[in-house]
């Protein structure tokens, strides 16, 4: 998406770890499915961990879009998606176990941070292990998404996501001239020039997935 790499002044800094927030709907799986493709399509080493969806779930959420059906021609070379079957103890030691196995990760995503609220045993112990898996990514990943389900206007859960992650890109639906359209607004970046809280249309389509040049204010 050469526009959201124009807001962003040259896309996500490395060594980041950047939060993909937004409500159901808005296009936050495909959205990290496009970000691990353009990365493979480049020869990075590309990861999905999902906390929900399996291989062939997140597989046919691309098939009606042209540009993510390229995804299955990465699958098991530089692009690897690994499930977590719910129930199992999530914990840092998870992660760092999957990642052992590639010791050069590119990019990386974890969908979704919900799930590792639901196996926290309270919201302290929440923020201490937020905290740590933040801070192994950044020294193991060049650039992590992490997914988070947010409810109306919020950019996190309300655990302190925001505070921790280096970025917040947030996802919405905005009702504009009676119909609603997908927004995209960049509420923080560290190490990078930004326009702030501006929602910029965000379009998913048959063909693939795109920023516009179009403000919705």
């Amino acid at each position: 998406m050469s526009k959201l790499d124009s807001l962003l002044g040259g896309g996500f800094p490395s060594e980041t770890v950047i939060l993909l927030s937004g409500g159901p709907g808005t296009g936050k799986t495909l959205f990290a499915l496009n970000f691990l493709l353009d990365g493979a399509s480049g020869g990075e080493k590309c990861c999905y961990v999902s906390l929900g969806e399996n291989k062939e779930e997140l597989l046919r959420a691309c098939n009606g879009i042209d540009k993510l059906k390229k995804v299955g021609d990465f699958i098991d070379k530089n692009l690897v998606i690994e499930s977590v079957t719910l129930g199992e103890t999530v914990t840092l030691e998870y992660f760092t176990n999957i990642f052992a196995s590639y010791p050069s990760v590119d990019r990386l995503i974890i969908d979704n941070v919900n799930r590792l609220l639901i196996y926290a045993e309270n919201k302290r112990d929440y923020r201490m292990r937020l905290s740590e898996l933040v801070r192994y990514l950044k020294e193991r990943v060049n650039c992590t998404l992490l997914l988070c389900e947010t409810n109306g206007k919020e950019i996190d859960t309300g655990n302190g996501e925001a505070f921790d992650c280096d970025g917040v890109v947030n996802l919405s639906f905005l009702e504009f001239e009676e119909k609603p359209k997908r927004t995209l607004e960049i509420h923080k970046l560290r190490y990078s020039s930004f326009e702030p809280k501006i929602p910029h249309e965000f379009v998913i389509d048959g063909k693939g997935l795109r920023v516009t040049e179009t403000r919705i204010l």
